[in-house]
């Protein structure tokens, strides 16, 4: 029951953000806020910059984890052959199930993962790329399961949280087109599907994409283990596609704005006490990160005794 109520509650409160009025001002805080923070955004290298480019010019960019060189990264992949048989013995509930993730308790007991998505570097390009301070929404390990099953996001979708958004995706082992690979339709053809559609938010099934947009402009990003996807969820249409040879075994990691678009649709990869649990031995720039809104910020304080 309070889960519908809560649906409920974001329901209305993202029809009333719709509103001209309030669209407006949102608007213009945003704007205020990126002129604003411009002159604090972190220094990052060439490279790097090179790479938040082509995610502004195309929404997405692929490398490796051998190129993006983040320092823990070896400690993570000693950790994934401890955590991905709990993955691969776990079942689905209920028929309509399509996506396994690792438990709150899993995290716990393998930290790492969480403590990825705050190094400094990645902090940095993720704060360079939005031109505001980060929010980092966790980690998500998935099992996508092959079962034929098209719904939720393995449907095209725009994300809507914030204005401009970014994941990071790593791929666990070989994804090939039958193993359900990230798909997305390029940036420059966003527009015409907004038009042409009336998109506003939701999801879209093949044969309406299909009867605008032809599926050989469909991009589906292949890769072996280790391949690292840099996608603005909110900038291009985009799916998983159904897997039918093998289950998908792959990492998500998620960040918006510190002043999201609609904040109520933004979700973390665990509940306050967990988050408090992981984030003991962060620096304090991670913690602000992940403690970013007032409720996540006062439960934090109230639990470490900080008033």
């Amino acid at each position: 029951m309070m889960q519908l109520i809560q649906k409920v509650k974001r329901q209305l409160l993202f029809h009333r953000d719709r509103l001209s009025p309030f669209q407006d001002l949102s608007e213009q805080v945003y704007q205020q806020s990126i002129q604003y923070h411009h002159k604090y955004l972190p220094q990052i290298s060439d490279e790097d910059k090179m790479m938040i480019n082509q995610i502004q010019k195309n929404g997405i960019f692929i490398t490796s984890l051998e190129k993006l060189g983040i320092l823990s990264t070896p400690q993570m992949l000693i950790d994934l052959k401890k955590i991905i048989p709990h993955l691969i013995k776990d079942v689905p509930i209920s028929k309509k199930q399509y996506i396994i993730k690792a438990s709150s308790e899993l995290l716990l007991k393998y930290p790492t993962f969480l403590h990825w998505g705050t190094e400094k570097k990645l902090l940095n390009l993720v704060e360079y790329y939005l031109g505001l301070p980060v929010a980092y929404h966790g980690v998500y390990l998935r099992r996508d399961l092959a079962n034929n099953i098209q719904r939720k996001t393995r449907l095209w979708h725009l994300d809507i949280e914030d204005r401009k958004m970014l994941k990071i995706i790593i791929y666990l082992h070989e994804v090939c087109e039958e193993a359900g690979p990230l798909q997305y339709i390029p940036k420059g053809l966003t527009p015409w599907i907004f038009h042409k559609l009336k998109y506003s938010y939701g999801k879209i099934s093949d044969q309406e994409m299909q009867a605008i947009i032809s599926s050989t402009d469909w991009k589906s990003c292949l890769g072996k283990a280790g391949t690292v996807i840099l996608i603005d969820p909110a900038s291009v249409f985009h799916r998983g596609k159904v897997p039918v040879k093998s289950d998908r075994f792959s990492i998500f990691f998620d960040y918006t704005s510190r002043m999201p678009k609609y904040p109520y649709f933004c979700k973390s990869c665990c509940g306050i006490n967990e988050l408090i649990q992981l984030s003991q031995p962060l620096s304090k720039e991670a913690k602000n990160c992940i403690f970013w809104n007032f409720n996540l910020k006062q439960k934090y304080y109230q639990n470490n005794h900080l008033y």
